[in-house]
């Protein structure tokens, strides 16, 4: 059954229906609203943590004076002037402490004795430039002086400290002069 009577029941109704939606269209249109609430949402998203945020305070500069300390001076210090390392200098004569060369022995080379004198025994032969130290002496024997001499450069302990003749007692050439050591 229905809810009509009749069929003019029927057809008022629909009228009533269709009146109902005619009134509806005939209000503000749809699409006004949905663009005002798309403008609002995109003025949020654009300015959104902006938008909510408290503004900034102003900054007060409040200017403080801060005396100045005076300065000082730093303290000169006499800088010690430094003193010239003495050049050794060549000894100008023979004794003990200083150093001699062999000199003017030409291939035969110093007789190393061990004692003053030609009368002794020759340890070794000494080659020209060799840098002995002086250990003692002189003694006059012959007509020369004989020191007591170290070769520093020895290995053999035996051979290593003798007696040698200052000048050749023959003629008289020099075959020891001061020096410097090595």
């Amino acid at each position: 059954m229905s809810d009509f009577n009749t069929q003019d029941d029927y057809y008022e109704e629909e009228e009533v229906q269709r009146q109902t939606r005619a009134k509806g269209r005939r209000g503000l249109p749809l699409w006004p609203l949905v663009v005002i609430v798309l403008l609002i949402a995109v003025v949020i998203i654009s300015f959104g943590p902006d938008l909510f945020r408290p503004s900034p305070q102003p900054t007060v500069i409040i200017p403080t004076v801060t005396p100045a300390l005076p300065t000082v001076a730093p303290l000169t210090t006499a800088t010690p002037t430094p003193k010239p390392t003495p050049t050794p200098s060549v000894p100008t004569e023979i004794e003990v402490g200083v150093y001699v060369k062999v000199v003017n022995t030409e291939a035969d080379g110093l007789r190393f004795r061990w004692g003053p004198g030609t009368d002794t025994i020759t340890k070794k032969f000494v080659e020209d430039g060799t840098i002995l130290k002086v250990l003692d002496g002189p003694e006059e024997k012959e007509g020369t002086a004989w020191w007591r001499l170290e070769d520093p450069a020895e290995e053999d302990e035996g051979l290593k400290i003798g007696w040698a003749a200052e000048w050749d007692p023959e003629d008289g050439t020099v075959l020891l002069e001061p020096t410097l050591p090595r």
